[in-house]
């Protein structure tokens, strides 16, 4: 069967790409690449090679797959013992200014 969100060309090597490229950044880098990730198959939402529900779809299931990566990762952070309101990775998730959800909500709606 095919696998169009995690295919193959990403699974045939020694190393599983997402493992290496995570294993080039730091914690809050790579929660960061997760991140900007989901946020890109959210935007893009069923607009790639066409407005189909199969590409909504799609996109969905790749901004899980996502997802699920960043959960895992919050969840490592978490059982190493970090305290989740000191750790400055996971502190950092939660951005003091509020305005990038305003220019969020305005790029979107361009």
């Amino acid at each position: 069967m095919n696998d169009n969100i995690n295919p193959s060309h990403y699974k045939n090597k020694s190393i599983e790409t997402i493992h290496a490229i995570c294993s080039q950044l730091s914690e809050g880098e790579m929660i960061g690449y997760l991140r900007a990730s989901i946020m890109k198959y959210i935007m893009r939402f069923g607009s790639k090679n066409g407005f189909t529900l199969e590409k909504a779809i799609e996109d969905t299931r790749k901004c899980k797959w996502f997802l699920d990566q960043l959960l895992l990762e919050l969840d490592t952070i978490k059982s190493s013992g970090a305290d989740s309101y000191k750790h400055s990775n996971v502190h950092s998730l939660f951005p003091k200014d509020k305005k990038w959800i305003e220019r969020m909500v305005k790029t979107i709606s361009s």
